[in-house]
């Protein structure tokens, strides 16, 4: 088992959510992505061993082993990606802007206690970055967006269309209740279909339209 962040990318900074297992540890934030130009950009998503190490500056924190193009890749306290960051990683309590957060020392140690604990059942210690779209599907569907809905609406259409079916049917998830309705109505060469989505009672997709997507202060 290993660490998993899962990043969001903005032109302004990158948020991530920070996981080891099925357990959420913390938020993250960091540098926009920029090519992975040294101290400007946060690093290439992949999977890199995690080790742990102390310094005067920052006592206890984390380093990430054979970043490419990067080196000294830390995981360590911070709560503004842009003022505070050359590239590494900060994990936050709670996210208060792109790139920004608050309560860092708190989420670290949260970090560290569970990177400690897993150090007693293996060895190695990796941690896998990648994009939040880059989700499998199931991951997707337990965590479903509206931009999914579209796609998963779009589908559900073109099959009522083909076999006659009607579905129907409320799903909670954490994001709040989702439901899905749709009609299907055949008349000589009149075809008509809606559905609709809503996702905490804010987010309202409308009806388609007739079916025809520094102590280390050495390079970041």
């Amino acid at each position: 088992m290993s660490f998993e962040l899962i990043r969001n990318y903005r032109s302004s900074g990158t948020n991530g959510s920070l996981r080891y297992g099925s357990e959420k540890i913390c938020h993250t934030i960091e540098l926009p992505w920029k090519e992975n130009q040294p101290f400007i950009s946060c690093i290439p998503e992949g999977k890199y061993l995690l080790e742990k190490r102390i310094t005067h500056e920052r006592g206890f924190h984390l380093i990430l082993k054979s970043v490419p193009g990067r080196s000294w890749i830390l995981i360590h306290p911070a709560n503004d990606a842009r003022t505070e960051l050359e590239g590494c990683i900060a994990p936050v309590s709670e996210l208060t802007g792109i790139g920004k957060g608050i309560r860092s020392s708190e989420a670290m140690d949260r970090l560290l206690e569970v990177f400690e604990e897993a150090q007693e059942k293996q060895n190695h210690i990796y941690i896998t970055i990648k994009e939040k779209s880059a989700m499998n599907i199931l991951e997707r569907v337990k965590k479903p967006t509206p931009k999914l809905f579209r796609k998963l609406r779009t589908v559900g259409l073109i099959l009522a269309a083909a076999g006659g079916a009607l579905l129907g049917a409320p799903i909670t998830l954490p994001a709040g209740l989702i439901t899905v309705a749709g009609y299907l109505t055949v008349g000589a060469s009149v075809l008509t279909a809606v559905s609709q989505v809503t996702v905490d009672n804010e987010v309202k997709i409308p009806p388609l339209p007739e079916v025809k997507n520094k102590g280390d202060a050495s390079p970041r």
